[in-house]
């Protein structure tokens, strides 16, 4: 892509640029090395000897600046090669007075030498170029302006270039009288511009020659402006990639090893010291550069920092104060960049000084992966507590890390990782597994304060540690003080009571005076408000007080922010609703928490919000998105992490999958270990009832009541406190409708009327979803068809209002089927419909399948012709009259049909009631709706 660099004559060239040999042939070039002054250089010589002019080349070099006649050796030599190949006219030497002159630079004189540049330019043009005259000798200077000043008039021509923005230049009383010459062109050579990238590559790429390059052009200069500052060098580069690619349009530039090498190589050749370092941290300042940062990172002063951002500038690779992004990580990426580490800590430092943001000079720390000097921990420790207050939790996070790496001692270590262990609990199960054993060791060694061990209960019980909080409760409680407790023991003995499935001891829930039991230790800290609220509940719900217990725990629940409650509000609160039957009308708030946890994901928060919908949806009968979201709570926390509260949830996926007719998969469930201490809790007394309606929807009739029974035994040695806990009880684990349903399988009706009397004896008198179940089983207990459907349409009733559709589509069964055995089948056919299609709104497999089997069930109109012998009474025209009845036509609509008056079908139909033995037409519907059409298709 050597054609881009022709962009740099059509460009930067001004009317004189062109016609500089015309004004007395001086051209003066000046600019920084990326702008291709040594390019523009070559093409002149180029272009000129297209005209036969000889060029002689010379180059000023900083290592030689103290070589006098350096610059003009060079000069010489060329003219001595030149005359060797026989460049002069008819193969002649040159005059004896030249050729016997001196033959040393240090013997010559410059009218001998310029008379000697005058006998060959008489015979062919002569253009003397000079490059980088910053570097030129002084006695080669001295000659260079006894040239420049003799040139009017000959075909002797020079041309000089000039390096910008270099430390050290000698070149500046040279430059000062060359440019005061009357026939100088000047030429500053700039950085190329958007426009002129364009123009370049519309001229010389014929990939952009087409009918609308537009828009691709600009594009791909505004990509190559952006990524290279238009350095010249950087866009052949970048070009020269982009023409050799495999794929022969590619659409996207790719910056690759050669621009990195090329940005690196640039910054090495800059003769200015301490360039590579200054731009090394440039890099690492990233876009917080600027020059008195940059002059504190280093320890330099300001001016010497300002000639390496304009350096910098110089070669297009900033923007603004800041690199470049693919320049700054090529200078990131330099092998030799040996003192990154320091400098990043330095710069984290200088930031905070600064007042940065604080997730900038913790970007800085991490990438150092380690704290030092000119930081210590007790600096690092108090911008955790400054990430904390800022609710910056997964800054505080990283902190801590680099800190519990450089902890010097098992105290403060210990510390360090109480305080990981606070801020990361909710977020990083990983690391919290990692913490807990070994601060489980210190706290036995008895490093741990009484708040510390409450904390580490608690985190152990949320991750699945149950032996090692119970291990450590006994370590708490004798730290801690008698009385009162602290509020986040308090938290702690009723996390466990409630984790072990164990009545809470509510006078552990004394809340302490102490700043201690405020102090916030980030997320999950506010303890105090969650124990005040407890025990507003307490007192109503030990009383049977429903409503204001409910009151406040919805209050509590509301409340929750989670990313700063404290995890057990939710726990509790949701206990608390359940046990009270008022899970679902706390719907709308669990839902605004899975919303909020979008933008704050904590694996342990969703995991158990995940719980509580998955239980709501059971209970709405929603059973697949039930299984949706249990599958969602194991999926953020494993099996194995929940402990003894794994039980309820392997309650809801096992009823959730009996179901949805998916028996196999329930029994999966069934076979994985619980473990043993669940049992002692509530979370077993759920289990077992799972198990005994598994067995139940299995045809395992006597393990089913097996089951109940062990229901029975264990809700008896849990809920013995006070009345308003057994109904709790019953409200949260009916196990004795699921007793009466085994009783009734097994045709001990008897049975199963005791059972359900005693559950509604039990129930508290606002109506639940367990009042429509209990009320539904008693149904199947009394032979009384009134009875029966009195307490079916009661219970569909209770459940409608209730909103639990699963169960009301079982009651709507029953109701249909209870309707077909009266012979009231029109009602039984819709009522059928109306659960067929609710079971399937509910996924509910199962229940699909009795509904099916039902609808098939016997029922009067199927019985044959000859069953009614009644039939045989009625006239041809009463048969007529009786289908067009039992097709919801309207008396008169019945007249039109059979041209006969409405007093006729009035009078005919009084006829066929009696006949019929019925009363209206809902009884002939019910009746003898299948065997009238069947009379009427037969003929």
């Amino acid at each position: 892509m050597s054609d881009i660099l022709e962009l740099v004559l059509s460009n930067h060239a001004a009317p004189e640029f062109k016609n500089w040999h015309k004004n007395g042939g001086l051209l003066f070039l000046r600019g920084p090395k990326c702008v291709g002054k040594t390019t523009t250089l070559n093409r002149i010589c180029a272009s000129e000897a297209d005209s036969g002019t000889l060029s002689l080349w010379a180059t000023g070099w900083l290592n030689e600046y103290g070589s006098p006649f350096g610059v003009l050796q060079q000069i010489l030599d060329q003219l001595d090669a030149a005359e060797e190949g026989g460049d002069q006219p008819n193969g002649a030497g040159p005059s004896s007075s030249v050729a016997d002159g001196p033959r040393t630079p240090s013997d010559l004189t410059f009218e001998w030498v310029y008379a000697r540049l005058l006998k060959i330019a008489a015979r062919r043009p002569l253009l003397i170029v000079v490059d980088d005259i910053n570097y030129v000798d002084g006695p080669s200077q001295l000659f260079l302006r006894f040239v420049a000043r003799r040139l009017k008039g000959t075909p002797i021509r020079l041309a000089m270039a000039e390096r910008t923005g270099c430390a050290l230049s000698f070149c500046d009383d040279l430059r000062t009288d060359i440019l005061r010459l009357p026939y100088t062109s000047l030429v500053r050579m700039r950085l190329l511009g958007r426009k002129q990238i364009a123009r370049s590559l519309t001229e010389h790429l014929p990939q952009f020659r087409g009918p609308f390059p537009c828009s691709a052009v600009n594009r791909m200069a505004d990509d190559l402006h952006d990524l290279t500052g238009g350095n010249l060098l950087l866009v052949d580069v970048l070009l020269r990639t982009w023409l050799t690619s495999a794929d022969p349009m590619p659409k996207e530039l790719t910056v690759d090893t050669a621009f990195h090498d090329c940005v690196r190589g640039m910054i090495s050749d800059t003769d200015m010291p301490g360039m590579l370092s200054g731009a090394h941290a440039v890099a690492v300042l990233g876009d917080f550069a600027s020059l008195p940062r940059l002059a504190r990172l280093l320890g330099i002063g300001i001016t010497r920092a300002s000639r390496i951002f304009g350096a910098l500038n110089d070669l297009g690779m900033l923007a603004g104060d800041c690199l470049r992004p693919d320049m700054r990580r090529a200078l990131l990426q330099d092998a030799s960049f040996t003192a990154r580490g320091e400098l990043h800590l330095r710069a984290a430092h200088v930031l905070f000084e600064d007042s940065a943001p604080l997730t900038q000079v913790v970007e800085h720390l991490t990438a150092v992966g380690m704290i030092g000097a000119p930081w210590d921990l007790p600096l690092v420790l108090g911008l955790v507590n400054q990430a904390l207050k800022s609710g910056s939790t997964d800054v505080a996070g990283r902190l801590l890390k680099l800190a519990k790496g450089s902890a010097v001692g098992p105290e403060e270590r210990s510390a360090v990782e109480m305080m990981l262990l606070r801020t990361t609990w909710l977020t990083d199960p990983g690391l919290v597994a990692s913490l807990l054993p070994t601060l489980g060791r210190a706290a036995f060694r008895g490093v741990l304060n009484a708040t510390d061990l409450a904390f580490l209960v608690r985190a152990a019980l949320w991750h699945g540690l149950t032996e090692l909080a119970a291990e450590l409760m006994p370590l708490m409680r004798e730290k801690a003080p008698r009385s009162p407790y602290p509020a986040e023991v308090g938290l702690a003995e009723a996390l466990y009571s409630l984790w072990s499935g164990m009545p809470m001891d509510w006078a552990t829930l004394e809340l302490s005076s102490s700043s201690e039991a405020d102090e916030r230790y980030g997320p999950g800290a506010d303890v105090h408000s969650l124990l005040t609220g407890l025990r507003k509940i307490h007192a109503p719900a030990n009383e049977g007080d429903r409503a204001q217990a409910i009151f406040w725990a919805e209050q509590i629940l509301q409340g929750i922010r989670v990313q700063s409650s404290a995890v057990e509000t939710l726990l509790f609160a949701y206990t608390v609703l359940e046990s009270l039957g008022s899970l679902r009308a706390a719907r709308p708030w669990f839902t605004q928490l899975s919303e909020a946890l979008e933008a704050h994901p904590s694996p342990l928060w969703e995991a158990l919000v995940s719980v509580v919908q998955a239980k709501i949806s059971l209970e709405l009968g929603d059973l697949g998105s039930a299984y949706r979201w249990i599958q969602k709570a194991l999926a953020r926390k494993p099996w194995h992490e929940w402990g003894a509260p794994i039980a309820s949830i392997a309650a809801l996926l096992v009823q959730t999958l009996t179901e949805m007719g998916r028996p196999q998969e329930a029994a999966e469930v069934l076979d994985r270990p619980i473990p043993p201490a669940a049992y002692q809790g509530c979370g077993g007394l759920k289990y077992v009832y799972a198990r005994g309606r598994y067995h139940l929807a299995t045809d395992r009739l006597h393990a089913a009541l097996a089951d109940f029974e062990s229901c029975r035994d264990m809700s008896a040695s849990l809920w013995i406190e006070t009345p308003a806990r057994v109904n709790q009880a019953h409200l949260m684990v009916p196990w004795r409708c699921g007793m009466a349903e085994a009783y009734l399988a097994l045709g001990d009706v008897a049975g199963a009327r005791d059972a359900l009397r005693q559950q509604l004896q039990q129930l508290p008198k606002e109506e639940t979803s367990v009042h429509g179940t209990t009320l539904r089983l008693l149904a199947k207990t009394t032979e009384d068809d009134a009875r029966r459907l009195s307490l079916l349409k009661n219970s569909a009733d209770t459940l409608e209002r209730d909103g639990s559709r699963l169960q009301l589509a079982y009651t709507l069964t029953e109701l249909a089927a209870a309707y077909r055995e009266s012979s009231r089948l029109n009602l039984a056919r819709t009522t059928s419909k109306r659960a067929r299609r609710m079971a399937e709104q509910c996924e509910a497999g199962r229940l699909l399948a009795l509904v099916t089997a039902d609808a098939h069930g016997p029922g009067r109109d199927t019985q044959p012709v000859c069953r009614h012998p009644e039939l045989a009474e009625l006239s041809s025209a009463e048969r007529r009259v009786a289908v067009l009845a039992i097709l919801g036509h309207t008396n008169r609509e019945i007249s039109g049909k059979l041209f006969i008056t409405a007093s006729t079908v009035e009078q005919h139909l009084t006829r066929i009631y009696r006949k019929l033995r019925v009363q209206h037409r809902e009884d002939l519907l019910d009746k003898f709706s299948t065997v009238f059409m069947a009379l009427e298709q037969s003929g």
